[in-house]
């Protein structure tokens, strides 16, 4: 997405592209978990989570950068709270870079035995999934206000 694009963007469009992103992240969530649920049966399942993970973790750190620079936007119209809410929605973005870096180390062969990479990708799916939760209230509560600020009536 190009700078000209973001500029162009009202507050409802831009939630509307973090929402679909976050749809695209979940599947991407749910297809590293099916992968994590194959390697804890065989090894021959446990090359397709590394590379599985990899894409994961590679597009939630796509998608953080995406999100600093449309968020200003997509918080735009929230009144009294556009700071507030920004401020939790890069916090949780600074926990997760962490762990998204150790994480991405920790994929390369030979880093960490197979049981504990498995659990770790999973808790970091997690933490992906409550973070896009978390997110989508803040969103929620902007579109709210939008709403209300609305002079036609919504």
């Amino acid at each position: 997405m190009t700078t000209t694009t973001l500029e162009m963007l009202s507050s409802t469009e831009a939630r509307a592209a973090i929402l679909s992103n976050h749809g695209e992240l979940r599947g991407l969530v749910m297809e590293t978990m099916h992968c994590a649920d194959g390697a804890t049966k065989s090894d021959l399942d446990f090359e397709p989570l590394r590379a599985h993970a990899r894409d994961l973790y590679r597009a939630f750190e796509a998608h953080i950068d995406f999100e600093r620079e449309v968020l200003p936007t997509a918080l735009g119209d929230v009144i009294g709270w556009a700071s507030v809410l920004r401020a939790q929605i890069e916090e949780g973005h600074a926990r997760l870079r962490a762990a998204l870096a150790v994480a991405i180390t920790a994929l390369e062969p030979e880093t960490l035995p197979r049981v504990r990479l498995v659990e770790d990708v999973r808790v970091l799916a997690d933490a992906i999934l409550l973070d896009l939760k978390s997110e989508e209230r803040c969103l929620l509560t902007a579109d709210l206000d939008a709403m209300a600020g609305d002079s036609h009536g919504g």
